[in-house]
């Protein structure tokens, strides 16, 4: 074996007998590597094999309203568990101090962008001292007066 077919073999960059190379189960008939070749699904499968993602039965939820207002960042939870169940979540921060209500809008944000969710600020451009906020999820479809409405706003 010389120098550099050692050295390919060591790094992982092909065997030193070609003849090898063909051989492996993973290579189709004319030696081109069988990357991308779907399987087919078993009868009863709920897998697809093309996204590799399970695929999801169509969901006839309503999106309910929940209201929330957290005393620390703590309570961060009690927003998170039903905005990722598909509610929409008002926010009502009036009670934290704004480090901590900072925190709550970051998080808020980290979760309406990793489940497609919306933001929205409620208390913006009404004559009130309350600041209010309120997550929605992806195909939930509340209009931004009918959640002031249910944050007793208007």
């Amino acid at each position: 074996m010389s120098f550099f077919g050692s050295a390919k073999e060591f790094f992982g960059l092909g065997s030193y007998n070609d003849d090898e190379y063909y051989d492996d189960p993973q290579y189709n008939e004319s030696g081109a590597p069988a990357y991308g070749q779907a399987r087919a699904a078993e009868p009863g499968s709920t897998r697809d094999y093309d996204s590799r993602a399970p695929r999801r039965e169509a969901s006839t939820y309503a999106p309910a309203i929940v209201t929330a207002m957290p005393r620390s960042y703590n309570d961060a939870k009690d927003i998170g568990e039903p905005f990722r169940d598909g509610d929409a979540v008002l926010m009502d921060l009036t009670d934290l101090d704004k480090a901590d209500a900072k925190r709550v809008i970051d998080f808020a944000a980290g979760l309406c962008f990793a489940l497609r969710g919306q933001m929205l600020n409620l208390s913006r451009g009404l004559d009130t001292n309350r600041r209010v906020f309120a997550i929605t999820p992806e195909h939930a479809r509340f209009s931004k007066t009918e959640l002031q409405r249910a944050a007793h706003l208007r």
